[in-house]
């Protein structure tokens, strides 16, 4: 799995110095991926991935309160227990592994169960609170409670942000 590796994305090359590898969308999208959306308290920079630095040994798991269906009006918190089955640990009731942004866009659908099939659906889901914002968080979500009040053109920057981090 190791030898799967993307760094040469239009982002790597932006950060080796080619300044033109990245619009200024993307670059916005970058400062509200790492700032206002807080996308990388767990998806860590540089891999965006949730192996912990800095030794890149450890991989964290989040409770975000994934829906079963996109049913809006109705939602109902997935049934998959997630890592509590292997752990079975009550703090990872609905965990999962945070997985790699890179090569994102190439990677759909989205979440565990394949909920989503657009970026822009998922980005729709963590502005809102997750499974809080649906009123089906479990109570061990860790993921912030608040909506974090991004426009549609602050989430559009960070959609494009996630495709400059597919590789070449």
């Amino acid at each position: 799995v190791r030898s799967l590796r993307s760094l040469n994305s239009r982002f790597d090359q932006y950060v080796r110095g080619y300044q033109a590898a990245m619009s200024a969308d993307e670059k916005n999208g970058f400062n509200l991926f790492a700032g206002k959306a807080k996308c990388a308290t767990c998806h860590f920079i540089p891999l965006f991935n949730g192996v912990v630095p800095p030794f890149f040994a450890d991989t964290e798991s989040e409770v975000v309160g994934v829906p079963a269906t996109k049913d809006k009006k109705n939602p109902v918190l997935d049934s998959d227990e997630g890592k509590f089955n292997f752990t079975k640990s009550v703090i990872h009731k609905h965990s999962f592994k945070t997985p790699t942004l890179r090569n994102i866009e190439l990677t759909g659908p989205y979440m565990h169960n394949g909920v989503y099939t657009t970026l822009d659906e998922v980005m729709e889901f963590y502005n809102n609170g997750g499974g809080k914002g649906l009123h089906i968080a479990p109570s061990n979500q860790t993921l912030p409670f608040d909506k974090l009040s991004l426009t549609k053109k602050e989430m559009s920057d960070i959609v494009a942000f996630m495709r400059s981090l597919t590789d070449t």
